[in-house]
């Protein structure tokens, strides 16, 4: 979940391609942040807080000027925040960036302070730091480069867990190391000089050519050369991939903040996904290589993922059951690992993820595919670890999603999940051709209704009805059928940001515990649009009402007796049912933007999160 860059520059001092990666990566981590630098001595400094609270010490303590460096801003995980626990670490000659978590730093701590490493921070990264210059010592390997992959090799074959390293050696300048194992690392290739980061946002200024480094692939870069190895030291044949996300896209282009952007980006995913299903002879999802063949021989659809992405999942299960006639199922990634799930050959296995970097995510599919199962993916991120280990995955076309609470790479999963909905029923005869070709225009016309629920006016209202109820202390987002994952993603979109206690129910649970919570500091959210059960989602709202909590109701003009109940009302376009969960859902982030933004949160890094959560 930290976030990682570095950089070898022909020409042009490195400090600031450091600093310009690091707040582009910032997402990934706020707790600290760090520079060194592959001068003299190599150079460093570090701080607790922002990169800007970095730049400050900086300014302070002003760096000499190299052509190579490290950086690194951190999530904690292994010692609190502190100057001391930043990265970067050092030990000996060896100075280093990590993240990933050293699950057995513990006896190696133990094993190389027998061996004289002193330490003088809490975490697990310089212990990595220790156990390099431990291996190095073994092997003797002085001022030979081979022979200090030797020593990386090493010791990647002692330490168990998730890592992504850059690496200084002071007796080897203007090159930078590198290591990576089930955390994710890319290596940029620019007519500036060669780069390394956690995220390719981080290096498009600088190029949209890169190499998605695999697990166990070690290496090294500098400005104009690099070499990427496995455990063996056998050179690796890794194709570059262009990315063509426009640098602009990590840039907030006006807005306050990049969670409002990306809420407003949403119909523009809509569009591009939907282009990108049709092929160039009328082929519907062309790049989803799985036949109809083995389709028709699927049996079950178990989609994996954690957190938005997982309500996503939870609609695909009604999408799935609905349209293709299959039995479908949505689980915790996180649950579904570390049990023995009963999956098989007929099994479909989906993991849906915004980066595919997601640990929990990506070691469930591991399970899934040791167990025979058919592997699927939905994904932002062409050339990402999930997208490589799976037969076939659909791209969702957001570009950068830079906001930790996820918005539009929501609406791109939904999307994505009824585009699959709709081929397995192709390929199952589940429906025919011309129910198909419905739904695809039903989706086609989602997008005008999107630009409404987008535009000013609206906006605007949501942010007079957020205001109204920002000191609350409790909210509840009620849905039925496939606005109930809705009413869930609601709610964790006003928790992430705004820090307030909030639940997603299925409405007729209320009755069943929750409505004895009800009262005067409780607001609840209710969808009563185009989906569910009306007459019964209009009962649960009488319940809440006469019972004395705040009811605001997501609906359309058409359903007068739910405005009347309403203490307040956010109306959205009256629309088909197969599309209104997608549409319901923006309002519900325009109001955990407001709440957060009347409660003075920092809406783009909430405190204790991380966009990318690439540890366990």
């Amino acid at each position: 979940m930290c976030g990682i860059v570095a950089a070898c520059l022909i020409s042009e001092p490195v400090l600031g391609c450091l600093i310009e990666g690091l707040e582009s990566l910032e997402y990934r981590g706020y707790d600290s942040a760090g520079v060194a630098l592959s001068a003299p001595g190599t150079p460093r400094r570090r701080e607790r807080g922002r990169v800007e609270d970095l730049k400050e010490r900086i300014a302070e303590d002003p760096l000499p000027e190299a052509r190579a460096g490290i950086a690194h801003t951190r999530w904690a995980t292994h010692g609190a925040p502190s100057r001391p626990n930043a990265h970067p670490h050092r030990q000996g000659p060896i100075t280093l960036v990590h993240n990933g978590i050293l699950e057995n730093h513990d006896e190696l701590r133990e094993v190389l302070a027998e061996h004289g490493a002193v330490f003088e921070s809490e975490t697990d990264t310089e212990v990595w730091a220790a156990l390099l210059a431990f291996e190095e010592r073994k092997t003797g390997s002085g001022v030979k480069v081979e022979a200090f992959l030797e020593a990386l090799a090493a010791a990647m074959g002692r330490a168990r867990g998730s890592y992504a390293l850059a690496i200084l050696h002071e007796n080897h300048p203007g090159r930078v190391f590198f290591a990576r194992n089930e955390s994710p690392l890319v290596l940029g290739m620019g007519e500036g000089g060669r780069y390394l980061a956690s995220d390719v946002a981080a290096l498009l200024k600088r190029t949209h050519e890169f190499l998605y480094l695999e697990e166990g692939d070690l290496g090294w870069i500098t400005a104009e050369d690099h070499l990427v190895v496995d455990r063996d030291l056998k050179a690796r044949d890794l194709r570059p991939e262009r990315v063509s996300w426009d640098p602009e896209a990590v840039e907030k282009g006006g807005y306050a903040h990049f969670m409002l952007k990306e809420i407003e980006e949403q119909a523009g995913v809509l569009a591009r996904t939907l282009q990108s299903a049709a092929g160039a002879e009328g082929d519907f999802l062309p790049d989803f290589r799985l036949s109809d063949e083995k389709l028709r021989n699927i049996r079950r659809v178990v989609m994996i993922a954690c957190g938005t992405a997982l309500h996503a999942a939870r609609v695909g299960k009604y999408l799935c059951e609905e349209g293709a006639g299959i039995p479908a199922e949505a689980d915790y990634a996180s649950e579904f690992r570390y049990r023995d799930p009963m999956i098989g050959p007929e099994d479909l296995v989906l993991a849906i993820s915004q980066s595919g970097e997601t640990a929990d995510t990506l070691g469930a599919l591991k399970v899934a595919i040791s167990k025979g199962a058919v592997p699927a993916a939905i994904c932002n991120v062409p050339g990402s670890s999930l997208c490589r280990a799976v037969e076939a995955s659909i791209l969702t076309k957001c570009g950068p999603e830079i906001g930790v609470a996820s918005t539009k790479a929501f609406t791109g999963q939904l999307l994505a999940l009824h585009l699959l909905t709709l081929r397995l029923a192709q390929a199952r005869n589940a429906l025919p051709e011309k129910e198909i070709e419905r739904r695809l225009e039903i989706l086609r016309g989602g997008h005008p209704a999107m630009q409404t629920l987008l535009s000013a006016g609206a906006r605007e209202h949501v942010a007079e009805v957020a205001k109204k109820y920002a000191r609350k202390p409790i909210f509840f987002f009620l849905g039925r059928g496939p606005d109930y994952p809705i009413a869930l993603e609601g709610a964790l979109k006003l928790k992430e940001i705004s820090y307030v206690h909030a639940e997603g129910y299925p409405s007729g649970e209320m009755k069943h515990g929750p409505l004895a919570l009800v009262s005067e500091d409780m607001v609840v959210v209710a969808l009563a649009g185009e989906t569910g059960n009306y007459a019964k989602v209009l009962g649960n709202l009488q319940e809440v009402k006469s019972r004395g909590g705040h009811l605001v109701v997501v609906t359309t003009t058409s359903r007068r007796e739910a405005i009347e109940l309403a203490d307040d009302a956010i109306l959205v376009p009256r629309t088909d049912p197969l599309i209104a969960p997608m549409l319901h859902v923006i309002p519900l982030q325009y109001m955990a933007y407001y709440v957060a933004l009347e409660r003075g949160c920092d809406i783009d890094k909430p405190r204790n999160l991380a966009k990318s959560v690439t540890v366990e």
